[in-house]
């Protein structure tokens, strides 16, 4: 009596070549396929977190803008003065600031420059200076980076909102300076639908 053996089926028990290859193949393309989704939501996400302490930092930088204005004063100042602000433009303000203990204020200035809010001070100058360079100041702080190229300084002058600059002759006059931000660089706007930021401060000036 003649018997046969089956052959073992060598590839019965896991995948042939062709299957690995396929499944391979699917999921290179699967992969694939998701990768750039995965980049946006990181992306996204990023940009998010760089937003909000966006936001935060112009908070701060608005708290100290406001004290500023608040404690504007031109008493005991070195030279001759109508009121405490020395120049308003449209990107730069500069002050006196009473100083606490009652002696010379002390000079400061903001201004918009190269996608920054600045901040900067120093001793009061004997004589009124003809132009505001930065060697007048002691301390020079970055209040807030990414700041849009429109962001400005204007002004309420007896009630009414007016564009800078402000004429020496009505400096005194300035009621309110109104700073205004829009956020640049990677916070600005982009084209995925996010909103633009834009933060008002009025800031009122002592009288």
């Amino acid at each position: 009596m003649c018997t046969s053996k089956r052959q073992p089926d060598s590839f019965g028990a896991g995948f042939t070549l062709v299957e690995l290859l396929v499944a391979l193949a699917l999921s290179v393309s699967l992969a694939m396929a998701v990768a750039p989704l995965w980049i946006s939501l990181m992306s996204t996400g990023t940009r998010e977190t760089d937003r909000t302490v966006w936001l935060l930092q112009q908070r701060v930088a608005a708290a100290r803008f406001e004290r500023d204005l608040r404690l504007a004063g031109a008493e005991g100042s070195l030279f001759p003065v109508a009121g405490a602000l020395l120049e308003a433009s449209g990107s730069q303000v500069v002050l006196l600031e009473r100083a606490a203990d009652g002696s010379a204020p002390v000079i400061v200035e903001w201004e918009i420059t190269r996608g920054s809010l600045m901040r900067r001070w120093g001793t009061c100058p004997t004589r009124r200076p003809v132009a505001f360079q930065h060697s007048l100041y002691e301390d020079n702080k970055t209040m807030l980076e990414q700041v849009g190229t429109r962001s400005s300084f204007t002004y309420v002058v007896e009630g009414v909102e007016r564009p800078a600059p402000i004429s020496e002759t009505d400096l005194a006059s300035v009621e309110t300076v109104i700073l205004r931000l829009y956020a640049g660089g990677a916070v600005g706007p982009v084209t995925d639908g996010a909103t633009a930021i834009e933060l008002t401060t009025y800031a009122r000036v002592s009288r």
